[in-house]
């Protein structure tokens, strides 16, 4: 599979090689592509590599035993008779070459298992293999973990680590690059995200109608079970965290309309909305140039959200064969389109702002909001075929909230839509206009 992007995390990886001793932690959640990313960079550095096993702390001993024998070239060692982290990791450490790079793939998984790794490694990393010309990568994908055992003050390792990289979801331009068909990878990555796994099960497909039915609507399917597998990981009380999703993907957006769908009360459910937006999960939005007290929450993760407004719903049809909802598909590309054109003038910066978010009030609501050093920018997002004097129906629309703004300065206004009839009119009557035919250039 063709490696794209992730030139900023080579390049950091690549002055920690140059400045060893080093140790690097890499963390990003399932799938995000962590694993690839070290064997790029690994690739001319002879390293040892080892993946830990979701399994118990005596087998994860001898099959790192049996890794470590090979990339020395150790017979002895096969034959010792070890069960303890720190013994083995000065062993590794006193026979390591030269300009050595070590590589502890899924390491959380390790610490899953036995917590005591945590201050054995820093043990080994304090007194041994500072003092070498090596460096020591761990990577894992439990966040929780990675953020309470590895990164907190609390931790054996905290104040060891030269540089950590959290490794994120490609953005929808890299996204479109594992697509010929353009248009249908926006789909895709509206629908799945920009994890690297998720793209690459797309592109089996040539129409979003087929990816559903196949991977969604089918007990076979690989994102079928994807949501219990990524949540698991992570949270206890799976059924308490699938009634909140459920909840929000159903639009209870406010804290006491989840809570009254789950039928606990508000206090109760806001520690589980906290490890939600933790986990990069859900999100609390604020309304740009509004009240805090008007916040909404929302799922984040779009592979869940798709699930949510796809599957879920229909989870006792599947086994039978259940059929594509092509209204809640509209409706579900409706929503993540208002956060691709958010992405697209991030990226591209059509003109100049400093931030950007949506804008709602009393029932009326502006998609996109980008406020510059005196001016602010606002848009109306719509997943749909306009032509011009529809489009300025919408504008005009846009003008009236924009009265309910409380904002000193000079406004601006702009559409973005699936496509745009003669948009380049709109233009010259001084709006911003952009439709796919802008979004989708690489």
């Amino acid at each position: 599979m063709k490696f794209v992007d992730r030139e900023r995390e080579m390049a950091l990886l690549q002055k920690e090689w140059e400045n060893r001793p080093s140790f690097v932690v890499l963390y990003g959640k399932r799938r995000v592509g962590k694993t690839r990313l070290l064997q790029e960079f690994s690739k001319d550095k002879n390293p040892f590599f080892f993946t830990f096993s979701q399994t118990v702390k005596e087998i994860q001993i001898e099959e790192f035993k049996r890794e470590l024998a090979k990339f020395l070239n150790d017979k002895w060692l096969e034959k010792l008779e070890l069960n303890d982290w720190k013994e083995l990791f000065t062993y590794m450490a006193d026979k390591l070459p030269e300009k050595s790079l070590i590589i502890l793939d899924e390491f959380t998984y390790a610490i899953k298992s036995d917590k005591k790794v945590l201050s054995d490694l820093q043990k080994v990393w304090d007194h041994e293999l500072t003092r070498k010309d090596v460096m020591l990568v761990i990577s894992g994908s439990l966040l929780g973990m990675i953020w309470d055992d590895i990164l907190s003050y609390a931790s054996p390792l905290y104040g060891r680590r030269t540089r950590d990289i959290h490794l994120k979801e490609f953005d929808y331009l890299n996204a479109l690059k594992f697509f010929e068909d353009k248009e249908y990878g926006l789909k895709v990555y509206m629908l799945v995200g920009g994890i690297p796994t998720y793209l690459n099960v797309a592109k089996r497909y040539r129409t979003i109608e087929d990816l559903v039915t196949e991977e969604f609507l089918s007990d076979g399917g690989f994102f079928y079970n994807e949501p219990y597998i990524l949540l698991s990981q992570e949270l206890r009380e799976l059924k308490m965290y699938f009634s909140i999703l459920s909840a929000i993907s159903h639009g209870n957006t406010r804290l006491e309309e989840i809570a009254n769908f789950v039928g606990k009360p508000a206090r109760s459910i806001y520690p589980y909305m906290e490890n939600l937006i933790r986990l990069g999960f859900v999100e609390k939005e604020t309304p740009i140039l509004g009240k805090k007290k008007r916040s909404l929450y929302k799922i984040r993760d779009s592979l869940l959200l798709s699930w949510f407004t796809l599957v879920y719903p229909n989870w006792g049809k599947i086994p039978i064969g259940a059929e594509v909802d092509k209204n809640a598909l509209v409706a579900l590309f409706s929503r993540k389109f208002e956060e691709v054109a958010k992405e697209f003038l991030i990226l591209k910066r059509p003109f100049d702002f400093k931030e950007v978010g949506r804008w709602w009030f009393k029932g009326e609501e502006i998609d996109v909001v980008a406020i510059g050093e005196s001016q602010v920018y606002l848009f109306e997002v719509k997943w749909s075929d306009l032509d011009e004097k529809k489009a300025e129906a919408v504008l005009r629309s846009l003008k009236k909230k924009a009265r309910l703004l409380d904002f000193d300065g000079d406004f601006y206004y702009g559409i973005i839509a699936k496509s745009l009839k003669n948009k380049n009119d709109l233009r010259e009557k001084g709006f911003y206009a952009f439709d796919l035919e802008d979004i989708l250039v690489l």
